[in-house]
């Protein structure tokens, strides 16, 4: 399935979680969201559980812990 991470689109496994979509866009991404450097947002601007639910077509942002939502970091 094809999801979004910082509108970079990236291609995972059906059935994947938040973790598996950031690990596959950066394994960089993720490690700052595993040290609360960063955290990851829906499109909506609501923070995700690294063990959260995709479905194909979501957008997720990785930004700095202190930021919400879509703005960039």
């Amino acid at each position: 399935m094809r999801i979004k991470v910082n509108e970079e689109t990236v291609e995972i496994f059906a059935g994947a979680c938040v973790k598996d979509a950031v690990l596959k866009y950066s394994r960089t991404a993720w490690k700052q969201v595993q040290d609360q450097k960063k955290t990851v947002f829906d499109l909506h601007g609501h923070e995700v559980a690294p063990d959260g639910e995709l479905s194909e077509g979501d957008e997720l942002f990785v930004k700095k812990s202190s930021d919400s939502g879509k703005s960039e970091s």
